[in-house]
Order: structure tokens, then sequence, then C-alpha cells
């Protein structure tokens, strides 16, 4: 249950900064889903196997710090 092995929270936070960088804030629910689609479909393939393969050296880092914080 630890974020630091979740691989999905990295991509929700790439996926925060993308939206924030963009020239104009969404000004609706419909924009901002928009906008999240849009940054979405704009990540790496190559960005996201990179997570799934870091996976090994989560979950060893998480052990070797007895659930502690890890540097993920």
């Amino acid at each position: 249950m630890s974020p630091d092995i979740n691989p999905i929270e990295h991509l929700w936070d790439e996926l925060d900064r993308r939206v924030r960088r963009q020239e104009e804030a969404p000004a609706n629910h419909r924009d901002l889903l928009q906008a999240l689609q849009e940054e979405w479909d704009t990540i790496p393939q190559q960005d996201i196997r990179h997570l799934i393969q870091s996976m090994p050296r989560r979950c060893r880092a998480v052990v070797a710090a007895q659930g502690s914080h890890t540097p993920y």
C-alpha cells in the first residue's frame, strides 16, 4: 500500500505537472477532463515502461527501509 512502490502515483504526478504547465488553466470540469486526456496521450510509453521496470528496485528499497520512506 506504500505510494513509494505504486507507479501510478508517479504518473498522476507527471500528469498534474503537464496540465499545470499549459498556457491556460482549465476553466471548468469539461476543460479539465479534456486537458487531462490530451496530456495523458502525450506521456511516452517508454516512461510508463520505465516505471513498471523499476518495480523490483522499488520493492527492494521498501524492504530495506522496513516499510519506511524510500528515495522514490
